[in-house]
């Protein structure tokens, strides 16, 4: 067979409104003349894209799988090659042209977001440098045991108020998209911060009447803790979260183990957004000062979460690298250890 040399872009057209259209043409371009013999593969509607594009890989003829688009297509094509590998054995490694907001897996490893960025970015798939990428399956289960789903996730994974606020978000976005004015007020990140200072807000009023926080019992490698009132727990595999927080310095992507990020209260989640800026000047000592106590964050193979809901209170909010989730009471998350190939520059350090 001879050896594959086809660079396959798998993007969304109609996304951002058709302006997708304008960064699709600039990466075949950019592609083209880096040599990379680009084939253009357009993501399909109501979860098509993934058995469609492990059948195209299944050819064996492509020799890179480039990804450009947010946090879905990144997913999307990841999923995409896994299956390839999984039911055929042809791997195949990815490369990022990031256009979303956050960009945690792309800036996790120096991949900047945009179309400025193109150029570079085309530069660093064209050097080849290959770095493993630890995916994470989580199962959802029903109060009585029921399986509910199954998925991969390739950034991180939650519940409790970070996944609320997404779901805000998700939720503010389908209002203003309706509205030209506000569409033009409101990017996709000031929708973000807006949606994040709502929910901390309404949380924090209700944490004073004690009606916001769920119990949970935490199993990490096999050792349970019961915790009686928690506002978040959030599972991480890259180093940077929301686009601009590093919960643990030494987190590393292909290690085997994922960070557990448990939050108490909207307090404790001052803390970690205080501590944890990527560009943070506080010490330890100067949270101490503030009252907020320096985290100490787990590290895992595999966690096991049973949520325990006061009476009356709503499944708590589940979200997967970004996205609504499935509400459950009872998750099982494991790393899969070295299960993505992805391209990254020389010297794969966050921006």
């Amino acid at each position: 067979m001879p050896r594959p040399r086809l660079s396959l872009l798998v993007a969304n057209p109609t996304a951002r409104s058709g302006k997708a259209e304008a960064a699709i043409a600039a990466a075949m371009e950019g592609l083209k003349r880096a040599r990379l013999e680009p084939e253009f593969f357009s993501t399909l509607p109501e979860g098509a894209t993934v058995p469609a594009l492990a059948e195209r890989l299944e050819r064996g003829d492509i020799a890179r799988v480039i990804y450009l688009g947010g946090d879905g297509t990144f997913a999307e094509t990841a999923k995409g090659i896994i299956l390839a590998r999984e039911s055929a054995g042809v791997d195949t490694p990815m490369g990022m042209l990031p256009m979303g907001t956050a960009n945690d897996q792309g800036r996790s490893f120096g991949v900047r977001s945009g179309l400025k960025a193109l150029p570079d970015n085309i530069a660093i798939i064209a050097g080849g440098i290959e770095q493993w990428l630890d995916v994470g399956k989580v199962e959802a289960f029903g109060p009585d045991g029921e399986f509910l789903d199954r998925d991969l996730w390739f950034d991180s994974w939650g519940i409790g108020l970070s996944a609320q606020i997404l779901a805000k978000r998700n939720r503010d976005r389908k209002i203003i998209a309706k509205i030209p004015v506000l569409r033009q007020v409101f990017r996709d990140k000031l929708v973000y911060v807006r949606a994040g200072l709502s929910s901390l807000f309404k949380t924090t009023l209700k944490t004073l009447i004690g009606r916001d926080r769920f119990a949970a019992e935490i199993t990490i490698d096999g050792e349970t803790t019961e915790y009686p009132a928690l506002s978040d727990i959030v599972i991480k595999g890259t180093i940077l979260y929301g686009g601009d927080w590093i919960f643990d310095p030494t987190s590393k992507p292909d290690d085997g183990k994922f960070e557990v990020v448990i939050v108490h209260n909207p307090a404790d989640w001052s803390a970690a957004v205080i501590g944890g800026h990527k560009r943070n000047p506080v010490t330890s000592d100067d949270l101490e000062v503030l009252g907020l106590t320096p985290r100490r964050i787990p590290r895992a193979t595999t966690i096991e979460i049973r949520v325990a809901r006061p009476e009356g209170m709503a499944p708590v909010p589940a979200q997967i690298d970004g996205e609504e989730y499935v509400r459950a009471d009872h998750y099982r998350i494991e790393n899969l250890f070295h299960y993505l190939r992805i391209i990254v520059p020389e010297d794969p350090h966050w921006v």
